[in-house]
């Protein structure tokens, strides 16, 4: 079975137009299957109790801070700098949805969501700290609703249900009130976002989404379009008038557009070998677990759930604790997980100094913009996004023999690159290489035909060497 999954991984990655991608997704998902065998030899009971307690104590408070203090403060003091990432900070703001410490406030709805269902757990259970729990059980329950996020509300629910009738607590006579109260906050989160919910763009948008995914799977059904490689490959299946995303909001139909039907029907295979190994042991001391776990399943049914590392080490720790076997022969699985982190730290690095330096650049900060990439790339020298970069702070200050050994180096790592395509047949036009500045404008305009920019350059560069080419007698 292994050397068929090596044949067609080794086809994946063969068609995957980002090779780079290819390799840090899966570099990715090693690390959580290693940390899962690593993790499964230890019963985390006693340690997640601290854990759960002081991380959501962190994120709850600075979630508060952020709505009520943070938010107004940054409203008040913001310019009027027109770039993106102004406006895209801006927006967010006004939206009022917290996210405290992560990049999104529908990824930090499904951690409080989790976070709430431990602490409601340990509040039940615990004889001696009911008070602490029952006021992180109040600051959670204000924090997801502060997400307003639909889908965190959801989460919670089927957890808290499915926790209390697995665990026997609640029995079908209580099902009704349990589920007014639940309603509740639905309810309220609509209310704070009536204008979105009564034109039902949450679920437009992943309408859109999922056919977009629908159309990349069509697109390469058996082998897919490489490992990693939707975001880069999606703008091809994205209609004008569709939402417009990086993401399947769907973590299968992601992971099959990516992989393909056979692998993804092998990993299906396996799984059914081995389904007398999937009951866990001793089910009903690990209800909390299992019902954790079924809140990730439907996370991943409306979101992209384990491609976020957070998402990914949280169904990481809850699987190991589901499937946990005591065995001491960890040495070589520990080396394996230590060299894999190193690799994913590694390209956290290179990215960090990447954005960084996106957003002086978009500060028209060049010096210190171009300072960031090149240590980005001391980290990473594969990462296309600094050396695009580079490419363009020099095409900007007339380098034009520098952009162009920086987009050269960037394009052939990610020849589809719709940014990196759209500045070299700038160069190209500069240089009177018509036709392959057109060729350029070309790629550019149908990786992303809802940029306006590409669009307008195409069209102007195909009506420009139609005359070039008259009069050359062509």
């Amino acid at each position: 079975m292994i050397v068929p999954a090596a044949f067609f991984f080794l086809f994946n990655f063969s068609i995957s137009s980002y090779k780079t991608l290819f390799f840090l997704r899966l570099i990715y998902f090693l690390f959580l299957i290693f940390l899962f065998f690593f993790l499964r030899r230890f019963n985390l009971k006693r340690i997640l109790i601290p854990i759960v307690g002081g991380i959501s104590l962190i994120l709850f408070v600075y979630g508060i801070l952020q709505k009520f203090i943070l938010f107004p403060y940054y409203l008040r003091n913001l310019g009027n700098e027109n770039n993106f990432y102004f406006q895209a900070f801006k927006t967010r703001l006004e939206t009022g949805r917290v996210f405290s410490l992560f990049t999104l406030p529908s990824l930090y709805a499904i951690i409080c969501a989790v976070l709430i269902l431990f602490i409601f757990h340990y509040f039940l259970k615990s004889k001696k700290n009911k008070i602490f729990w029952a006021i992180l059980l109040i600051l959670g329950i204000i924090n997801i609703v502060l997400t307003q996020s639909f889908g965190g509300i959801l989460y919670l629910s089927i957890g808290i249900l499915i926790y209390l009738f697995l665990s026997r607590i609640l029995s079908f006579k209580y099902l009704a009130p349990v589920i007014m109260v639940l309603f509740l906050f639905f309810f309220i989160v609509t209310g704070l976002r009536y204008s979105e919910a009564k034109e039902l763009e949450p679920v437009k948008l992943r309408f859109s989404n999922w056919k977009q995914a629908y159309r990349a799977i069509k697109s390469s059904p058996i082998l897919g379009i490489g490992l990693g490689n939707y975001e880069s490959k999606i703008s091809y299946f994205t209609f004008t008038g569709e939402a417009k995303s990086v993401y399947a909001h769907n973590f299968f139909l992601q992971f099959i557009s990516e992989l393909g039907v056979i692998i993804s029907l092998f990993i299906l295979l396996i799984l059914f070998l081995s389904k007398k190994r999937l009951k866990p042991e001793n089910s009903n001391e690990k209800v909390l677990y299992i019902s954790a776990f079924i809140i990730m399943l439907v996370y991943n049914l409306i979101d992209i759930g384990f491609y976020f590392f957070s998402a990914g080490i949280i169904t990481v720790v809850l699987v190991s604790q589901i499937y946990e076997k005591k065995n001491k022969k960890y040495k070589l699985n520990l080396g394996i997980l230590i060299l894999l982190s190193i690799c994913l730290m590694v390209q956290t690095f290179s990215d960090n100094y990447q954005k960084k330096a996106s957003f002086l650049l978009s500060q028209k900060s060049f010096e210190e913009a171009e300072i960031y990439y090149k240590k980005s790339l001391k980290i990473n020298p594969f990462n296309f996004k600094s050396l695009t970069g580079l490419g363009n702070i020099n095409f900007i200050k007339n380098n034009y023999l520098e952009s162009e050994k920086y987009l050269n180096r960037s394009l052939k790592l990610y020849p589809d690159s719709a940014f990196a395509n759209y500045l070299k047949s700038r160069l190209d036009f500069k240089k009177e290489h018509f036709l392959n500045s057109l060729y350029r404008a070309n790629l550019a305009f149908n990786k992303n035909r809802l940029n306006f920019e590409y669009k307008r350059w195409y069209e102007f560069i195909k009506n420009n060497t139609q005359i070039e080419l008259s009069k050359t007698g062509i």
